[in-house]
């Protein structure tokens, strides 16, 4: 049975089925369709025994990350995404089905609701940087269960490949002990591990957001979203110049939001625990591009200097 017919066999009321997009590297399609007469998303998964990638041969590790992360965001759909506050909603899965190692996710099309795709604008970015706060904020010491121990795709755990091919001795040396404040950090949240701008939706006329996307959601620091989000949509230049205005952004927004979902956690302890590892965020990310493709265009003066300022701070 291949990907359509096991859709169809699930969701037998839907009609006029379109692929939109291909899902990373031969994983499955994003289906366009009509049920009752609404319009409707899916997302049908099946990863094959082998990925054909431009960059780097596929591992067994690799494929086994891949697959987990498609299982993560089947739990996340499942278990987590109906609890979310309005300022930190998802996109609405309608249903998530499974069986054997294909599974689809059908969800409400964002774009008929009057939703985009948010765009590097500032109005969308501070929208977004409101959503992280919130979605930080309302997860702060959750479990995790079901999701990754540990949020994020880069993460040194699931880079042993990239680490053994690091060119770069210096940050190189420093990965373990990158990692290690991290992960030790008293306040880990749930973050959304791929927060980059392709993954929200915005609605122009009130500039709410939803999120899409969770396959790397798991346990973690705030700033590592913020990280993350930032270098997707502002170049070198640009976050030289703006990035500390909003991650200041982010720290007010999140101590309201910790007021309200957290009343019994001091938020000047969370904000000062998480804007001192911002450039440890920086430099673990760097440490990941520069093994998996040294030459990429994210590797920026903006990213390098976290990584001197990691270094004077360890020393």
């Amino acid at each position: 049975m291949d990907l359509r017919q096991f859709v169809t066999s699930h969701f037998s009321n839907i009609t006029e089925l379109q692929q939109a997009a291909s899902v990373w590297s031969g994983c499955g399609e994003i289906i366009r369709c009509q049920m009752d007469g609404a319009a409707r998303v899916i997302k049908a998964i099946e990863v094959p025994s082998q990925i054909s990638h431009s960059r780097i041969k596929q591992s067994d590790f690799a494929l086994a990350r891949k697959r987990q992360s498609y299982l993560v965001e089947f739990n996340w759909y499942r278990h987590y995404a109906k609890q979310l506050p309005h300022e930190a909603a998802a996109i609405h899965c309608i249903e998530a089905i499974q069986e054997g190692s294909k599974q689809a996710l059908l969800f409400s099309d964002f774009s008929a609701l009057g939703y985009q795709q948010a765009s590097a604008t500032h109005r969308d970015i501070e929208a977004i940087i409101n959503w992280l706060a919130h979605f930080h904020a309302f997860h702060l010491a959750s479990s995790a269960d079901g999701l990754w121990p540990r949020g994020s795709y880069w993460h040194l755990a699931t880079r042993p490949d990239e680490l053994k091919r690091m060119s770069d001795l210096s940050l190189k040396a420093q990965a373990h002990a990158i990692d290690t404040a991290l992960n030790e950090s008293p306040y880990q949240t749930l973050i959304h591990g791929d927060a980059k701008l392709a993954n929200f939706a915005i609605a122009p006329q009130n500039q709410h957001v939803l999120g899409y996307d969770f396959q790397y959601v798991g346990r973690g620091v705030g700033v590592i979203d913020v990280m993350y989000f930032l270098g997707s949509c502002l170049n070198d230049t640009a976050l030289k110049s703006v990035a500390d205005d909003y991650l200041n952004r982010y720290f007010d927004t999140l101590t309201q939001a910790l007021k309200r979902y957290q009343p019994n956690v001091n938020p000047a302890h969370v904000v000062s625990s998480w804007r001192a590892l911002w450039c440890y965020a920086w430099s673990d990310f760097y440490r990941f591009l520069a093994g998996w493709s040294p030459d990429h265009a994210k590797i920026n003066g903006y990213m390098q200097q976290q990584f001197v300022t990691y270094l004077k701070i360890k020393d």
